[in-house]
């Protein structure tokens, strides 16, 4: 049975309030309103609303105090934030509250229109379908009881339970694709889909990061030649600082390459800012190898380290990706918009090829276009999907594939 769509509207006006939930009603909302802290309390407490909007100008307790209450609680409901304080300290509340764990669906300066707030809304009823996107492939979460531990990845290593998924990159000027991401992903039979971000770091620290990084170039490659040998796509693949550190690396991923009849040039290297600033000297070194050997070499998260600039002038990159956080909030955000306008402009004086990752919906693939962005990869295109699947949606008409979120003329 599905769950109501439940709208809690948090602010001192109650004129404002009954405008919210009049608007949020005509679209399939039930709704509460509250105009003081107290009544915030109680409606979260016996109501268990599905989303809020909350104003930061409460005059008992603000709403950066209401978004930590709820970050506390590790809420999975869906909020708005609104103010009419200025759209700076709305994102920055925005982003504080994201940090923090909860679902930030966008912000609204005050005074906001009816559409404004209708369009955010129908974004908030769309997320409740996500998981019935037809690319993504239908696993069960992972269970709580289940424990992410060294024997655990281990064993998982060993008995091949470590898969790579694919998420399509397409050209941001004529929509075509031009290449994947693979990206490991943990399915272990009978628990679930562990999340990477679980074992990840745990592989760095244990140091099964090196098998794990062999396991996920070898399937890779092998998927990549398989079914897309002779081509001008390219595969990124993304290498932990502790790999990188390894000075057999440069020759190793040649040695795969050849294996499989992979062209270096089809080959891109993603490198995190943080990674490219350990042992600096060692790393100018081995990443000049491998644009020697004739290896793309992408500088991930672009705009979120402290060393970014230092990096760019040091570093033999041929590839910018434009980190995440300014492209999902490009559509709200005229800070994001800034930004990534920057970036492309930035990567584009110094000879690199810009990627956006993170594009959730047309209208930022639209903007990354009207900016020059060279490529862009997101589910407003396709989630990660498994070879076959990945295989396949490629060679989909259209029309499917429009309905998987990709661009009709790819």
């Amino acid at each position: 049975m599905t769950q109501p769509l439940r709208l809690l509207a948090v602010d001192d006006n109650s004129d404002v309030c009954f405008t919210i939930c009049a608007i949020a009603q005509q679209i399939g909302f039930e709704t509460r309103a509250a105009t003081s802290h107290k009544e915030y309390l109680q409606h979260l407490n016996d109501w268990d609303p599905t989303h809020l909007l909350i104003d930061l100008q409460m005059p008992e307790v603000d709403g950066v105090q209401t978004l930590q209450h709820l970050a506390s609680l590790k809420s999975d409901a869906s909020i708005i934030i609104t103010s009419g304080l200025g759209t700076r300290i709305l994102e920055a509340a925005a982003r504080a509250a994201a940090e923090n764990g909860l679902l930030v669906l966008g912000i609204l300066s005050k005074p906001f229109s009816p559409k404004q707030l209708r369009n955010l809304l129908q974004s908030a009823r769309g997320t409740n379908n996500a998981s019935r996107d037809p690319t993504t492939t239908a696993y069960p979460r992972a269970s709580a009881a289940f424990q992410v531990t060294e024997q655990t990845l281990g064993e998982a290593l060993r008995s091949r339970h470590i898969q790579v998924h694919y998420q399509p990159k397409i050209a941001c000027d004529r929509g075509n694709l031009i290449g994947f991401e693979g990206l490991a992903r943990w399915y272990e039979p009978g628990i679930g889909m562990i999340k990477p971000d679980s074992f990840i770091p745990l592989a760095e620290h244990t140091g099964l990061i090196h098998l794990l990084t062999r396991q996920v170039f070898e399937n890779a490659l092998g998927w990549f030649s398989e079914s897309f040998r002779g081509t001008d796509l390219t595969i990124a693949l993304n290498v932990s600082a502790k790999v990188l550190s390894d000075p057999k690396l440069p020759n190793w991923i040649a040695q795969q390459c050849k294996a499989f009849a992979v062209e270096p040039a089809q080959l891109i290297l993603e490198v995190t800012e943080t990674a490219s600033m350990q042992n600096p000297v060692a790393m100018v070194e081995i990443l000049t190898q491998l644009r020697i050997k004739g290896f793309g070499l992408s500088i991930d998260d672009f705009g979120v380290g402290y060393s970014s600039l230092v990096q760019l002038a040091r570093l033999p990159f041929s590839e910018m990706k434009i980190d995440k956080m300014f492209v999902t909030t490009a559509s709200h955000s005229a800070e994001s918009q800034k930004i990534a306008s920057a970036i492309v402009e930035l990567a584009h004086a110094l000879g690199l090829h810009v990627t956006a990752e993170g594009v959730e919906d047309d209208w930022t693939l639209n903007f990354l276009r009207d900016i020059h962005c060279d490529a862009a990869q997101g589910y407003a295109i396709a989630r990660p999907m498994e070879g076959s699947v990945a295989r396949s949606w490629t060679r989909a008409p259209a029309i499917e594939r429009e309905r998987a979120g990709a661009p009709r003329h790819l």
